[in-house]
């Protein structure tokens, strides 16, 4: 653990010559970074049937799949997201929080688990669709409430590095270098459990990131994201990492 605070330590101290960041700053990132949540988040990712159009297959999953999946047992929040690019290898992110494992599970072989897998028959394209397990990081927190662009990130790590030591580099390295990026009000990392990989199976994503901002072209351009490339060059594989900007919709439970 000393390793990695020192890491995070010097990265965030190189950062705080351009972005000045305060004493107080650096304490609430990293104690954002290094502590998560016993809270079970699932991801699930996958593309419209061929036969709808986009406009009909955000109607469906918006008002009529909504209404399904509200009626799991233990749900805690539903947030759709759905992508604004025809690029980004996915048309919609579908993010469900549960309280821990044990109300999750509660829902196998339940009426309503089963009424929702014969919905997304309706409008996704069965043999595109993925799921994620993963316990979320918050990075960096919005101070106050604004309208911002949503961007999301399907993450693989480079083979050649492990599972362990990648997550502990994206969360506790590159998490707190992006949240020192102007303009960027809002950074969350979903890491995927770990008992995926106790077994030798290798999850679809390692992780998903999302981040709210407000301007993309000062994004771009920021020294400080010079930094975040870098480093994410380093560890990430692009050729299997999904990325696009989606317009994010919270459901009302």
């Amino acid at each position: 653990m000393r390793s990695v605070v020192h890491n995070v330590c010097s990265n965030i101290a190189r950062l705080n010559n351009v972005g000045k960041l305060s004493h107080s700053a650096i304490s609430l990132m990293l104690k954002k970074s290094l502590l998560g949540t016993r809270m079970i988040k699932q991801v699930s990712f996958f593309k419209r049937r061929k036969d709808l159009s986009t406009e009909d297959f955000r109607e469906h999953w918006r008002s009529k799949h909504a209404d399904v999946v509200r009626r799991l047992n233990g749900l805690v929040r539903y947030v759709q997201n759905h992508a604004l690019e025809a690029s980004s290898g996915f048309d919609g992110i579908a993010e469900v929080w549960f309280e821990d494992m044990e109300s999750m599970r509660a829902n196998v072989d339940t009426p309503e688990l089963k009424a929702i897998r014969r919905d997304e028959e309706n409008f996704i394209d069965s043999n595109s669709m993925g799921t994620i397990l993963t316990n979320e990081y918050v990075i960096k927190e919005a101070e106050s409430v604004v309208v911002d662009q949503k961007l999301m990130a399907l993450v693989n790590r480079l083979e050649h590095n492990d599972a362990a030591t990648f997550h502990s580099i994206y969360r506790d390295q590159l998490g707190p270098l992006v949240a020192a990026v102007p303009n960027i009000h809002r950074y969350v990392q979903a890491h995927t459990r770990s008992g995926i990989y106790r077994t030798n199976r290798q999850p679809a994503y390692d992780a998903v990131a999302s981040l709210w901002f407000a301007e993309v072209d000062a994004l771009v351009s920021s020294p400080e994201m010079h930094a975040v490339r870098e480093l994410e060059h380093a560890i990430l594989d692009f050729d299997r990492t999904r990325i696009g900007a989606v317009e994010e919709i919270e459901i009302t439970l």
